[in-house]
This record gives C-alpha cells, sequence and structure tokens, in this order.
C-alpha cells in the first residue's frame, strides 16, 4: 500500500504541473504497475521472469487506458495504431501533442512503478526502489512553470518515499533474523513504524522550512540543452525552465531556452514573387507580458461577442467594410496553394493565410468578433479551422489581402478607431506594475514622433538596433515571479526570440492606445525549384519548417485595416526584414478572383465554438469503438491473471510455499487435505487423482514432512530437488492435448 501511494503521488505530482491535458490514464497505469510487480514479488518469480513479463505488462495496462483518445488515424488500420503506439512510446514525452506525451508519460510512470514494486517488496532495497520516483520527482520540480500546484504532492511522494525506505529496510531485517531464527520482540513493528513515520514528516518540515541556498532559478544551468518536456514554439506557447523545440503555438507566452529541430510542415506557392508571412492565428488577449485568444463566445468591450461561425468553403463571413472596421480598401488579393502535414497547425486543422483571410475553398469555423445583434459577419478573422482530420495531409487553396498602403498613408490614417478596437488596447496591469514601466520606456523611445505610425516604426527600429538588442535562443532566466519576462527583456537582458520582440512592441504600442494584436505563423520559408514531368519551367514553390514559426505584430490603421510590423531581428532563424510598404508589398497584383471550387467532402471535426488556441487540448474525434477498448481491456486483464497466477504455481521459493501450492492443486483437482491427514497420505490421496504426478507428490510430501517435523530438518540440497519435484509434478498434472487429465 505504501508503493502504491507513492506512486500515485507522483503521478499526482506530474499531472498537476500540467504538461498535458487530459493526462489522467497515467495515475491508473502507475498504480497498476505497482500492483502486478507486487504480485509478481509474492509469487516469488525470478528475476528473469519479471523482466521479460514487464514490457507485456506494461502495454496491458497503457493500451486499454489510451486507446479510447487514440487520435483518428488513416483508415485506422491495425498497423498504423501500432506504429503510432511504437512512437509515442519512445519520443512521447518530446511531442507537442497529448495524445503522443501521455502515452510517453504512462511508459515513464509504469516502468517507475514496476521498478518500486518489485525493488521493495521482492528485494527489500528501498534506497535503490525510490530513484526512479526521485528522479520524476526532481525533473518535474526543476521545469513546472508554477511550483504552487505541485507543492503538496511532491511533499506527500517524498514523505512516503521515506518511508518505503524504511519498510524495506525493516522487511530485509526480518528476512535476516528468520534465517537465523531470532524472534522480534511483540509490538516491534509497531514502534518502528511510528518512528520513521515521525522521522521521514520531520525531515520534510525542515527541508521545507530552511531558507533557499540561492534565489536565483538554476533549472537552465543545471539542464542547459533542455529536458524535452512539454509543448512550446518560437511561434507562441509554453516553454516553461527547460528547452523544447521550436514550433507553432497559437498563444505567445514568454519561456525558457527553444532548440532548432527543423521539421518539413507545409509548402506552398502563390501568385507572386513577394515574401509573405503565413498567418494562422491571432492573439489579443494579453496578461502578464502573454498574450492568448479569447474564450470561445466571450465577451468584448463594448457591443461585440468573440466566438465562431460556421461558413461553407468558399469567401468567409466577415465584414469587409473600412468604416465597420474591415480590411481595408488599399490592399491585393494573394492566392495561395498549401500542402500541409499532419499536425503542421498543432491539435486543429488551421489554415495558414498570406495575409488578411478571404476565401477557402473547405468548410469550417471562422473565429473572430462579431457585432452583438448585427448580421453575424466577423470584424476580424482570427484563425479558420477546417472540418477535416487533423493528422491528415492536406492541400488547400486560399485567398488573403496584403496591404498596399504607402508609409505616407498611414502616417495621415489619424486615430478614429472603429468602437470594436478597444479589446486591443488593454494590458491587464497587476501589482507588479509591468504596464507602468513599458509605456514609460515607450514614451522615451518615441519622443518627437506625432502619429501611429512613425511610433510603431520607432519602437520597432530600437528591438532591431544589434547595438540594443540581440535574437538569442536562450534567454537568461527571469529571477523573480513579480517581474514579467516581457519587462525583464526590456529592461535588463535585451535578449530573447521572437515571441520577446513582438510581445514587447504589442504591449509598447498598446501603452500608446494603438490597438494592436500578435500573430503567429510561418515566416516566408525556403525557395525551392518546382521539379518533375510536370513542372513549368521556372516555378519555385517555398519549403516551411517547424523552425521557421514565427509571431509578428499587428496595428490597426483606420481606413486601411491591421498593418503587419516585423520588431525581430535577422538571425540563424530566419532572415526576418522589415515589411515592404505600397505595391513592393506584392510585386504579382491580380484582382480578387471568384469563389474557389470546393475540395472534395471531408470528415467533421472540432467545431462549434470550441477554442482553436488551445493548442495542448486534443480537439474531439472519434476513437476506437468502445466494444473494441473493452474487449481489450478484459483481454489485458485476463491474461495479466493468468500470468500471474502460472508464476505463482510453478515458482516457489521455499518448501512450505511448493506445499501450499500441492494443496492449491488438490483443491483445483477436488482433492482437499484433510486436518487430521499427513502430507504424505494426502499425496497419496492426490496421486489417485493426479497418477502421473503421483512419484512426484509423494517424494514432495515426504521432504516436506521431513523439513517440518524432523529433528535435523532437510538439508539445502533437498530442499532444491524438492523445488524442481514441485515443478516436475506440475507439469505431469497438467492436462495433454488428447488424454485425460490423469
Amino acid at each position: 500500500m505504501l508503493c502504491v501511494a507513492v506512486i500515485a503521488a507522483t503521478a499526482w505530482a506530474v499531472l498537476a504541473a500540467g504538461w498535458v491535458n487530459g493526462g489522467g490514464g497515467a495515475a491508473v497505469v502507475a498504480v497498476t504497475s505497482v500492483i502486478e510487480a507486487a504480485l509478481l514479488a509474492q509469487a516469488r518469480a525470478p528475476r528473469l521472469v519479471a523482466a521479460i513479463a514487464a514490457p507485456f505488462l506494461g502495454l496491458a495496462a497503457i493500451v486499454p487506458t489510451t486507446l479510447a483518445a487514440l487520435p483518428p488515424l488513416g483508415g485506422q488500420t491495425g498497423g498504423a495504431i501500432v506504429s503510432h503506439y511504437a512512437s509515442a512510446l519512445v519520443t512521447g514525452l518530446a511531442s507537442t501533442q497529448d495524445w503522443d506525451f501521455t502515452v510517453g508519460l504512462c511508459a515513464v510512470l509504469f516502468l517507475c512503478g514496476y521498478w518500486l514494486g518489485w525493488t521493495a517488496l521482492r528485494e527489500h532495497r528501498g534506497v535503490l526502489a525510490v530513484v526512479p520516483v526521485f528522479s520524476v520527482l526532481a525533473t518535474n520540480v526543476v521545469n513546472a512553470r508554477d511550483s504552487a500546484p505541485i507543492a503538496v504532492p511532491e511533499t506527500v511522494a517524498v514523505v512516503l518515499a521515506i518511508t518505503v525506505i524504511a519498510a524495506a529496510h525493516l522487511g530485509a531485517l526480518g528476512d535476516r533474523w528468520t534465517a537465523a531464527r531470532i524472534t522480534p520482540l511483540s509490538g516491534m513493528r509497531g514502534r518502528f513504524a511510528g518512528s520513521v513515520a515521525l522521522v521521514a514528516v520531520g525531515l520534510t518540515v525542515v527541508a521545507l522550512l530552511l531558507p533557499a541556498v540561492s534565489t536565483t532559478d538554476i533549472s537552465a544551468r543545471l539542464f542547459p540543452n533542455g529536458l524535452g518536456i512539454g509543448a512550446s514554439g518560437k511561434g507562441g506557447g509554453h516553454t516553461g525552465s527547460g528547452s523544447a523545440s521550436i514550433g507553432f503555438s497559437p498563444s505567445v507566452e514568454l519561456g525558457g531556452p527553444l532548440v532548432s529541430q527543423p521539421k518539413q510542415v507545409l509548402t506552398y506557392t502563390t501568385n507572386t514573387s513577394a515574401s509573405v508571412y503565413l498567418r494562422v492565428a491571432v492573439d489579443t488577449y494579453f496578461s502578464d507580458g502573454n498574450w492568448f485568444t479569447p474564450a470561445g463566445g466571450g465577451t468584448v468591450p463594448g457591443k461585440f461577442t468573440w466566438g465562431g461561425v460556421q461558413y461553407p468553403a468558399g469567401p468567409l463571413p466577415r465584414d469587409t467594410n473600412p468604416p465597420d472596421g474591415g480590411v481595408g480598401g488599399q490592399a491585393q488579393a494573394v492566392n495561395a496553394s498549401i500542402v500541409m502535414q499532419p499536425g503542421a497547425t498543432g491539435q486543429q486543422p488551421l489554415v495558414p493565410f498570406t495575409g488578411e483571410p478571404l476565401v477557402v475553398n473547405m468548410p469550417g469555423t471562422a473565429f473572430g468578433t462579431t457585432a452583438d445583434g448585427g448580421s453575424g459577419a466577423l470584424l476580424t478573422v482570427d484563425s479558420v479551422q477546417l472540418d477535416n482530420d487533423p493528422a491528415t495531409q492536406i492541400t488547400i487553396q486560399t485567398t488573403a489581402l496584403i496591404s498596399t498602403a504607402t508609409a505616407g498613408e498611414l502616417r495621415a490614417a489619424g486615430t478614429n478607431y472603429p468602437a470594436f478596437t478597444s479589446q486591443y488596447l488593454s494590458l491587464n496591469d497587476d501589482a507588479s506594475q509591468g504596464a507602468e514601466t513599458i509605456r514609460t520606456l515607450a514614451l522615451q523611445w518615441t519622443a518627437g514622433q506625432t502619429n501611429p505610425y512613425d511610433q510603431a516604426m520607432a519602437i520597432q527600429q530600437h528591438l532591431r538596433n544589434p547595438a540594443l538588442f540581440q535574437y538569442t535562443l536562450n534567454p537568461p532566466t527571469v529571477p523573480r515571479s513579480a517581474v514579467w519576462p516581457v519587462v525583464y527583456f526590456l529592461t535588463t537582458t535585451h535578449r530573447g526570440y521572437c515571441q520577446y520582440f513582438a510581445s514587447a512592441m504589442g504591449a509598447m504600442l498598446r501603452s500608446l492606445n494603438i490597438p494592436t494584436r500578435l500573430v503567429s505563423g510561418y515566416g516566408p520559408g525556403t525557395t525551392h525549384d518546382v521539379n518533375g514531368p510536370h513542372a513549368v519551367a521556372g516555378s519555385h514553390e517555398q519549403v516551411v519548417t517547424s523552425s521557421d514559426a514565427h509571431t509578428w505584430v499587428e496595428a490597426y490603421f483606420p481606413g486601411y485595416g491591421w498593418i503587419p510590423f516585423e520588431p525581430t531581428p535577422p538571425s540563424a532563424q530566419g532572415n526576418y526584414q522589415p515589411i515592404q510598404r505600397g505595391q513592393s508589398a506584392v510585386t504579382a497584383p491580380t484582382p480578387v478572383p471568384t469563389t474557389p471550387k470546393p475540395g472534395p467532402p471531408v470528415k467533421v471535426g472540432n467545431v462549434g465554438g470550441t477554442d482553436p488556441s488551445l493548442s495542448g487540448r486534443n480537439g474531439t474525434h472519434t476513437g476506437a469503438p468502445v466494444p473494441v477498448v473493452v474487449a481489450l481491456s478484459a483481454l489485458g486483464s485476463a491474461a495479466v491473471i493468468a500470468v500471474v497466477a502460472l508464476l505463482w504455481l510453478a515458482l516457489p521459493r521455499s518448501l512450505s510455499g511448493a506445499w501450499r501450492r500441492v494443496e492449491t492443486l488438490g483443491a483445483l483437482s477436488g482433492v482437499d487435505k484433510r486436518r487430521s491427514e499427513t502430507h504424505i497420505a494426502f499425496a497419496a490421496r492426490l496421486a489417485q487423482a493426479r497418477p502421473r504426478a503421483g512419484p512426484a507428490l509423494c517424494e514432495l510430501a515426504a521432504v516436506t514432512a521431513r523439513a517440518e517435523f524432523s529433528a535435523t530438518g532437510a538439508s539445502l540440497s533437498d530442499r532444491a530437488v524438492a523445488l524442481r519435484t514441485w515443478r516436475r509434478a506440475l507439469f505431469a498434472a497438467t492436462p495433454r492435448p488428447g488424454r485425460s487429465p490423469g
């Protein structure tokens, strides 16, 4: 029970850290692993058998627990499912997909629990048993974004782990006392347990009350290359204290180090030779220096609502009238053909656009702001989610608008902002006074500028100045939580990646009462020639990898709509240059096209009010059928019970244990042992029911009787022979095909 409590508290601590959404099945797997190991330990199974059984028992626990949540796969074939499980078991903890991460976490907790149960109960080596548990707890506390939710479970797990160490030590002492024929004093176990509990609680309380040796966060120093836990990305997302790979995420949360591990996510072609960004999701809600998309159906200041509107293939349901806050008349349409790989936009199949979204050839749900009581047309389109399976490759055709307003036109745009843009001004300041610091710096950097465009350009140029700010994937750690990371970046470190630069510029523009939002998506990628028998001479396509994930800024200008800005300086991750104005922004202009031809019908996925910004959550999907899950669960449970029963029967570790199995064989054969019956008499009676096992049963009865009742007892060699004799008797008593049970 102590081992079960330890692994349950460990799973509790890991899940409380928020690494994954919906990973509760990992706790079930962890507890199951301890129970399986305990049964094997009590059955006295050899170490080799326990090691061989571990992967089978692990799969029997993990698969039924996670199969129902398996994301949809192509054809849902057995081979695809097996391949997905194999990948998740090996690399799940490095994945940004919730299901894969959960399976990887289940595997780690199963190994910890299995090792804990076996080593503590069978080997009686407590310290060795809890080493993996302490490793998981240490990794969790060092890399967790917030220590508050994990404080209680981590403390409980530590106290229980110390108790397991002591209990295992007492078990080892008991074994030695039994071998030496020493009788323990009455009540010793109770007194020992009380002393251990007192010491465990005392040590933990002292550790919690002692002042910290250092106020510096040492996570990045201990793990400079990161542990690969949790989802993150240059385009936004949780990064925690350890490193994670660059990748798309629709939210912008400033975190720790990133590593570049490029993986192709999409390719695209456009009808322009200009370098374009691929806009996927917009973040409008600012909190503590981080940016998020509002929750579905949420209210917006004024008479507006943020939510989703379903649409058929074709033009998006949006209001393009500039007085209402539309995209503006000074813009050029750009067509794009995009081939997206599975997971290119996270858990949801979001659509990348080359500018302000206008048309897409597949049905789905468009998310953005609508006027209460209006026509339902969106004033903004923050993201578009398709009604199709995110785990399959898709090709989509889109049309978007890129502004061709000149710098002079933007300077003269004025500040007569539409009412709905009030939501893009809030900084949600708290006791840290982060917004005041940001506003002070913004006023200093824009001194002498008289219009929003020049103010924005002044902030952009300041951030892109290499003498003042530097791009790095390893930003210094914020020393205390009371300081917003973006404020620490602006005032102290001056080092960060694109999230830091974009968050800083966005917050500074808002502090100057300029409506601003952040955009997450991908940079232009790399140009590749198109080859093949059907390729047009001189044609090109852009190849985009996960390391091209990017975040930039858009500010609102009356009459022109949302205008992009690039505050991130050039780096090894991307040669990001200031965005061109006027006709230079689009070098291959074409008129707005007619509605593209709808693509083939696609499977309906996660639509109707679900917030697409929550990339850590799996979209709704049809998992494995319930009968399949129930059947596999029953089959797995039956297999575990059968394996444990066979191991217990075949592998006794003592003469008394072997004789208990003889009595069990008798009960299974309908021959119960009588109280007044000797071992030899019972064996003779059982031999009548199992004649092939008769000689071995009688031999075992004689050795057992001699060990229990003679003055000298049985020798060690006699005991070894007797255990082999039992296995011979069991084999002989097992029915053979085509033969009678005898």
